[in-house]
């Protein structure tokens, strides 16, 4: 347990002195560069691909000529229902409701190339941080001492840190919940579009979530980096509180 014990001081105090102001500073790059300038804000929007009328098939159910029907010949019977297998095997979908058009879109909708380039550089970091805090935590842990009366300002000190790394740990997990709500939302939206393609209103609707998702993910990589220059300064300020929390007390004999 004495060399389980070493190895997380040693990989914690790693994390803090080198692995955090690393990360920071490349997320301040990632920042600062084109791909989270506001700038792409219009391409985000003009790389979105959604169904448009044209894309969809259109099948009316014409009520008024059902009489017609029942009084053709026997062979055009034959010929229709030839007709309507030759359209199944071409995957045509056939449902209609009372004569009004039905339309069914054959194909895939993609998602936003742009965003789903963010999401993949970002997942890296909110994982990287999340398992480092993990180790972090387990490290202050092991340094606090056994419960004493007396000479506890340093225990305070661990204490506190050790709040303030929760609670950034809570943010941070909070970041993978958010890009789950998206691809939600955008999947229902779409969902929308593809089956009133005339309404406007819904195709907007799309391309304003994934504006509104672009400006969050520069939003994530900005807390990142606070977040990950915000652990090393506060436990570099305090490293040898935490490591050493109660000070040798010396009596004078005089």
């Amino acid at each position: 347990m004495d060399d389980y014990s070493t190895k997380i001081k040693l990989s914690a105090e790693h994390l803090i002195r080198v692995e955090f102001p690393e990360k920071a500073l490349e997320l301040d790059t990632l920042v600062s560069s084109q791909v989270l300038s506001f700038s792409e804000v219009t391409k985000v929007r003009a790389e979105i691909q959604l169904p448009t009328a044209e894309d969809l098939v259109a099948h009316s159910n014409n009520i008024g000529s059902g009489d017609d029907r029942h009084s053709t010949s026997s062979a055009s019977n034959s010929n229709a229902t030839k007709k309507r297998k030759t359209e199944s095997s071409d995957h045509i979908n056939h449902d209609v409701l009372s004569g009004t058009p039905i339309y069914v879109f054959h194909g895939v909708v993609p998602s936003n190339p742009l965003i789903t380039t963010l999401e993949e550089k970002l997942k890296p970091y909110i994982f990287h941080f999340l398992d480092s805090i993990a180790i972090i935590k387990l490290w202050i842990q092991l340094m606090i001492p056994k419960v004493e009366d007396g000479n506890n300002f340093g225990v305070s000190i661990q204490e506190d840190s050790l709040a303030e790394v929760r609670t950034l740990e809570t943010d941070v997990t909070q970041y993978l919940d958010l890009t789950y709500k998206y691809l939600i939302s955008r999947g229902e939206l779409v969902k929308k579009v593809a089956k009133y393609p005339h309404v406007d209103d819904y195709r907007r609707s799309v391309q304003s979530l994934d504006e509104k998702q672009f400006v969050s993910m520069r939003f994530i990589a900005l807390e990142l980096r606070n977040h990950y220059t915000s652990v090393h300064d506060l436990l570099m300020k305090n490293l040898e509180k935490i490591k050493r929390p109660r000070s040798v007390q010396t009596h004078s004999m005089y």
